[in-house]
Formats: C-alpha cells, structure tokens, sequence
C-alpha cells in the first residue's frame, strides 16, 4: 500500500476545504488505494498531508461515504469500496453538471457520443424490450405530449423517455451512463429553450422498437439525434448573436 508521504502536501486557501479535500481523496483513491477493500491512512496522517484540521478530513470522509467511495467501520478504519452502478452514475453526473453551458463544438461531440450509445440501445431494446418496458416509454412519450405541461415537466418527461429506452436495452451499463449523459444535456438545452425536439421524431423512436426492428430503431435514433443537433446549432447561434 502507498505511504502517506508519497505525495507533496497541498494548501487550500480558496472554497470550502472539505469539498476541496474530497477531490483530492478522491484522486488519491484512484491512483493509490485502488484495491476495493484497501484500509486509508489514520485520520491525523490524512490531516498531516493536505494540510488541514482532522474536522475537515471527517467532514470529507462522511461525504465520500455518503457518495458510496469509502466505508467508515468501527474498529477497522476507513476503507474503500467497490464500484456500483449507482455510484458511478453519481460520480458521471457530477463530471457532467459541474461543466458550464458547452459550445457548440463541445455540443456536437456530446451528441457524437448520445448518438453512438442511443443507437445501441435503441437497437437492443427493439431485441429485448418486455411489455412494461414498452409501457414506460409510451407512457413517457404521452407526457412529453401532454397539453398544458410546465417547460419542467416536458423535460422531466423527455429524459424519462430516454431512460427508458437504455433500461429496454436490459444492460445497466447503458443506462449507468446514459441517464446522468441525458439529464444533463436536457437541463442545459432548458437554458437555452430547447426543451424538447418534436414528438413525432421520438415517437417515430417508440414504433421502431415496439416493432422488433432494431434497424429502423437506430435509424430513427440517428435522425433524432441530427434533428435535436440542428435545433441546438440554430439556438446557440441566435443566442451568440444576440450576445448572450
């Protein structure tokens, strides 16, 4: 196991220094203690290397617990835990909101990477969507479609779509990364008031995949995809023109 001085010491002096040794936990996680089960340094060592009071290194230690990073037993220390789905589509949302509102070459490879992963799923959930799978992304589309619905509740409704198509594609890991991918993309496309590309292009989605055809399910993902693209593109345009 790594000792605890195999790193420099870091000073804070910006932000909360709980947050700011989180990330630095966080790394060191990655990069020396690894091994799921591997026991962290003493709380005094940890405070000795960043710099800080052990009250900061308890307050981190309680929100990587929290995050499901570390595991604080009696007797045993603190320890790190296997990766689980649900922590790393926390850890993936986090990456993804803490980003400011993206360009519009930073927007066309998020949609390079929702097109490849939608198309896929959108495939295999054409193969391997059960009758309640098909029932939730109906019923997602009926709200998307719903009169008089708030700007949030159509994209609570569009992300719920998406979210449901990568569960029919019955692989957690298709969902595990695009469900943190999509809900922030649609949260970022509310501030610039796209909430929703058309219906009928997700619809078009839905009939695809209640058909068995997993052909004609990624074809329409892929128009879905250039369609939301093409109403980004003039979005951000406008709003770069208008200086905002």
């Amino acid at each position: 196991m790594s000792q605890v001085g195999t790193t420099s010491k870091r000073s804070f002096r910006r932000g909360r220094l709980s947050g700011q040794v989180v990330d630095e936990l966080e790394r060191a996680i990655r990069e020396e203690f690894s091994e799921p089960g591997t026991r962290l340094p003493k709380e005094a060592d940890l405070a000795d290397r960043f710099r800080v009071s052990r009250i900061v290194i308890r307050e981190a230690m309680k929100i990587l617990e929290e995050r499901g990073v570390v595991s604080v037993r009696a007797g045993r220390g603190t320890i790190t835990v296997a990766p689980s789905p649900d922590r790393v589509k926390e850890a993936l949302l986090r990456l993804f909101r803490d980003q400011p509102i993206p360009t519009l070459s930073e927007m066309e490879l998020m949609m390079e990477l929702r097109e490849v992963l939608e198309e896929t799923a959108a495939g295999l959930a054409a193969i391997r969507a059960t009758p309640e799978d098909l029932q939730k992304i109906a019923a997602a589309l009926a709200d998307m479609d719903a009169p008089g619905r708030s700007v949030q509740e159509t994209v609570d409704a569009d992300l719920r779509f998406h979210v449901a198509v990568a569960e029919a594609a019955h692989n957690r890991f298709f969902q595990m990364v695009l469900e943190p991918l999509t809900q922030v993309f649609v949260q970022q496309m509310k501030l610039t008031d796209i909430h929703t590309v058309g219906v009928d292009v997700h619809r078009h989605v839905f009939d695809k995949i209640a058909k068995g055809n997993p052909v004609a399910a990624r074809q329409a993902v892929r128009r879905l995809m250039q369609s939301t693209l093409k109403h980004t593109k003039i979005t951000l345009l406008l709003l770069s023109s208008n200086g905002q």
